[in-house]
């Protein structure tokens, strides 16, 4: 699988215009087989882009992740990933604790009263003892 990022139509556009002409030239193709082969490629990478709310994408996280794959029986699956984490909003560091059924419950009180993930509460929580 192939994940391509694009932080704008006009960046994902170029990419397209270069992979049809690298394909087209692959393939030999002259004249008009050329032209149509470009132009039906670009226009079913233009559909892509729309049927996945790509500018909504770019829009709300600055960039697009496109995943480009094969299914079971071999075709070319194209569809969008989930966006990728900025390095500020990454953990690095992952934690197992026990916990008794008394400490428990309470933890899980205090996410459902606060609306909170568990992960989210004890990194909360963690941040006050400094």
């Amino acid at each position: 699988m192939k994940e391509l990022t694009f932080k704008s139509y006009n960046q994902f556009q170029q990419f397209i215009e270069h992979k049809a002409m690298e394909k087209a030239v692959m393939k030999e193709l002259h004249n008009e087989e050329l032209s149509l082969f470009i132009k039906e490629f670009i226009d079913r990478s233009n559909r892509m882009w729309q049927e996945n709310d790509c500018d909504k994408a770019i829009e709300k996280d600055g960039f697009v992740v496109i995943r480009v794959w094969k299914d079971e029986i071999g075709r070319r699956k194209v569809g969008r990933g989930r966006p990728k984490k900025p390095d500020s909003e990454k953990y690095n560091h992952s934690i197992h604790v026990r916990l008794d059924e008394q400490t428990y419950s309470t933890l899980t009180h205090f996410c459902k009263e606060n609306n909170l993930e568990v992960s989210e509460a004890i990194r909360d929580m963690i941040k006050k003892l400094s």
